[in-house]
């Protein structure tokens, strides 16, 4: 079979290309929205327990977008010969550190809230009944948590439309940082009102439900970042559901009249994926390296995602132990 070498990562269609584009303006503009976000909430630190929760949450949403930023310069890096494959599971790592930092998150607000209510620790800040609600200290609280809650607003949702565009699951993993901070703004909200009510235990378990939904969702990114660094099977982005495409590749390469039988594997490189095709031929079947060159081109020609597709010629009587863990 002809060798040659991978294609180059950059070569995205124009269409992708502008996309990419744009998810690192949004990027650079959600950065900085947090960074603002985290001023205000620092400048109300102290008041309840749950601000303090969301103002360690904001510090760990920055990582994600910068974890982002800096895997698409790093993913654009050449191959080395320490590193032959090239750097495109950059991606891979980003979607893994913005994981990380929704299970940390979560698990730590968990922790708050349950030591607060455990220890019966009251918040400083005061009900409407001790003092005049005019006066009330959880004003500059509720403004603080209100511009939190608009950050995710303003970068809005084209982060998810360009993660599944980009099949970029590190994107995808901040957009869901960003629901999980428009959702633990809301939660710390109604905590703050009920401590104004007198329900001093509103603040933490409003911080008990901000850290289980954000948990919820960090744990199942990590288990699907780990699943990634493995080589699990391709599964449509944000779901369960194993991605088609390898049944269509071999769909493909068995409607040549040349193939007997073929399976695929694939798995991911970043947003990329890379695969082989096991692939025995029919007896006597001529030019066998100018086909599998040609079936090779019109494979990577299918589907942008794919960098690099290999075809293995097998014989007949190894084919089933060859492709017994492919498609």
């Amino acid at each position: 079979m002809t060798e040659h070498a991978p294609r180059d990562p950059n070569r995205l269609p124009a269409a992708k290309q502008r996309a990419l584009a744009r998810a690192r303006r949004v990027e650079w503009l959600t950065l900085v929205l947090r960074i603002t976000a985290v001023g205000a909430l620092y400048l109300a630190l102290g008041t309840t327990q749950s601000l303090t929760a969301i103002w360690l949450k904001s510090l760990w949403a920055l990582l994600p977008p910068v974890a982002f930023l800096v895997a698409c310069r790093v993913e654009r890096l050449p191959p080395r010969p320490r590193f032959p494959y090239g750097f495109y599971r950059a991606g891979t790592i980003a979607f893994l550190s913005g994981a990380l930092a929704l299970s940390a998150m979560g698990l730590f607000l968990l922790y708050v809230g349950l030591r607060g209510l455990i220890e019966l620790k009251h918040p400083a800040l005061q009900s409407w009944w001790q003092t005049p609600i005019w006066h009330w200290g959880g004003w500059p609280v509720l403004a603080a948590l209100a511009y939190s809650m608009l950050v995710p607003v303003i970068a809005g949702r084209s982060r998810q439309r360009l993660a599944i565009d980009l099949h970029d699951k590190g994107l995808y993993a901040d957009a869901t940082m960003g629901r999980a901070s428009w959702l633990a703004g809301g939660a710390a909200i109604v905590g703050v009102l009920g401590i104004g009510l007198g329900l001093w235990w509103a603040d933490f378990v409003a911080t008990l439900i901000i850290g289980a939904d954000i948990l919820r969702h960090g744990l199942r990114h990590l288990h699907t970042a780990v699943c990634d660094l493995i080589d699990e099977v391709p599964r449509k982005l944000g779901t369960s559901e194993v991605d088609p495409l390898s049944q269509q590749l071999r769909d493909h390469l068995e409607a040549l009249d040349w193939v007997a039988e073929a399976r695929v594997r694939l798995r991911e490189e970043g947003r990329r994926l890379t695969g082989i095709a096991f692939v025995c031929p029919h007896p006597q079947t001529h030019d066998v390296l100018e086909r599998f060159e040609r079936a090779r081109r019109d494979i990577e020609s299918l589907d942008w995602r794919l960098l690099d597709f290999e075809l293995v010629p097998v014989s007949a009587e190894r084919c089933a132990n060859a492709i017994r863990t492919a498609h």
